[in-house]
């Protein structure tokens, strides 16, 4: 046994057969290798348990274990280092034994000096692209997770960016028809409150959000002179001002990320007993977004109050939702908003003010805020 450097490259040699043994170690001198003898199976573990190698070729045919066995519960004390089996001929069954437990390859008895050197080049040629293209792979799921990271980073900026400029619009809009003043936001927030309640899709609520939002966004098309009317609409100009439902759709379908908000946009003034526009849908064929939105909006209306009915109480508000239970609104989802405590409503007003403050301070010429005492 030669001892050479701690550079050499060490190499160990499992079994007991001195012409291969022999050959090894004239194709692989020290100093640039340094070979190591096990005789058996359990002198190969015990070194390979204290020291690393490059390579290990391992007899086919040992005295105290089956070298399959042996190579295999190798590999995770020696996950570094290439086995290649080391048999005659007539032991290609035990070969093809080797090659399955993880041998790279299986070199036969004789062994002869160029075959021998020829076939480790080309096994650590293997090993050293593998390698090669586990660090790059590595390198690439890094440089994948960060890029990932920037990206999701980029579409939260953008998503706020959406809101940002779809509350901007809205805003725009409930000023134009100064009684809605911050309509759509409470109703926003009032409609995931109560769609948290019914069991709503947690997955859907973003799309249901941007719908409650967006409900009156049909109203950019009514002319001033029917929206701002504060006196009774004519058959003529009422038809005109519930196109309103059918131009929201229109305006939000052609956006892909907004076609469920349409839908609350077309549907948010059908009534369940079929005498809603503009589809008469009756009961469950009006979505349940709409249906949902439905009982916030005219909520949002009794506690808000609008020219033509001063503002009433939550009870009062409670009291005419129940009454419309069936008619205008789904028993089932007039039930669970019942069920909502006052304060869980307030808590969402306030929330909305706060929301309406910070944006005014970006923009000083804001109008003050008018709130309405319930």
């Amino acid at each position: 046994m030669v001892v050479s450097s701690e550079k050499a490259t060490r190499i160990l040699v499992i079994g007991d057969d001195p012409a291969a043994i022999q050959t090894i170690q004239s194709c692989f001198p020290p100093p640039q290798h340094s070979c190591l003898l096990a005789s058996d199976g359990w002198a190969a573990v015990e070194l390979l348990a204290k020291l690393s190698f490059s390579l290990v070729f391992c007899d086919l045919r040992l005295r105290d274990c089956q070298s399959q066995v042996l190579i295999r519960q190798s590999q995770s004390a020696a996950p570094s280092a290439v086995f290649l089996a080391v048999g005659s001929p007539a032991d290609w069954e035990l070969g093809i034994e080797a090659l399955k437990a993880g041998a790279s390859d299986c070199l036969w008895k004789p062994l002869q000096d160029a075959p021998l050197v020829r076939s480790v080049k080309e096994v650590l040629e293997r090993r050293r692209r593998k390698q090669e293209q586990e660090v790059l792979r590595d390198a690439l799921e890094e440089t994948l997770h960060e890029r990932t990271g920037h990206l999701q980073r980029a579409l939260q900026q953008v998503e706020k960016g959406q809101q940002f400029l779809l509350e901007a619009l809205v805003r725009a809009l409930d000023a134009r028809e100064r009684e809605t003043h911050l309509h759509s936001l409470r109703v926003q927030a009032f409609t995931l409150l109560l769609a948290e309640k019914c069991g709503y899709s947690a997955s859907s609520m973003k799309a249901l959000s941007y719908g409650a939002l967006l409900h009156d966004i049909g109203k950019i098309a009514v002319p001033d002179s029917i929206l701002l009317n504060p006196g009774k609409l004519t058959p003529d100009e009422f038809r005109i001002m519930q196109q309103h439902t059918t131009q929201g759709r229109l305006m939000l379908s052609r956006i892909p990320w907004l076609h469920q908000a349409a839908l609350v946009a077309l549907c948010h003034h059908e009534k369940v007993d079929g005498t809603g526009y503009p589809l008469q849908l009756e009961g469950d064929a009006i979505p349940l977004e709409a249906r949902i939105f439905s009982v916030v909006d005219a909520f949002d209306v009794i506690i808000t109050g609008r020219p033509y009915s001063p503002a009433r109480s939550f009870n009062e508000a409670r009291r005419e939702v129940r009454r419309c239970a069936g008619t205008q609104f789904d028993p089932d989802v007039v039930e669970v908003f019942l069920g909502i405590r006052d304060q869980e409503w307030q808590a969402e007003r306030e929330e909305v003010i706060r929301r309406f403050e910070t944006f005014s301070h970006s923009f000083p010429s804001a109008p003050p805020l008018q709130t309405t005492p319930y």
